[in-house]
């Protein structure tokens, strides 16, 4: 349900009207493909993980 109404909100004229004059961005990731993201990263080597997080913290 929360999916489905989230994915309606994007999709209202009037809610991308307001987030455009508003100055916000509407370019939402669907529900599957932010699962898609997440289980990728969970695949990552640990190798790469401890490198990202070296660049990411400095």
């Amino acid at each position: 349900i929360l999916r489905k109404a989230f994915t309606d909100t994007m999709k209202d004229p009037e809610f991308v009207a307001d987030a455009t004059k508003a100055k916000l961005g509407v370019d939402p990731v669907s529900s599957e493909e932010l699962e898609r993201i997440i289980a990728g990263l969970f695949k990552l080597d640990a190798v790469l993980v401890a490198r990202l997080k070296d660049i990411l913290y400095k």
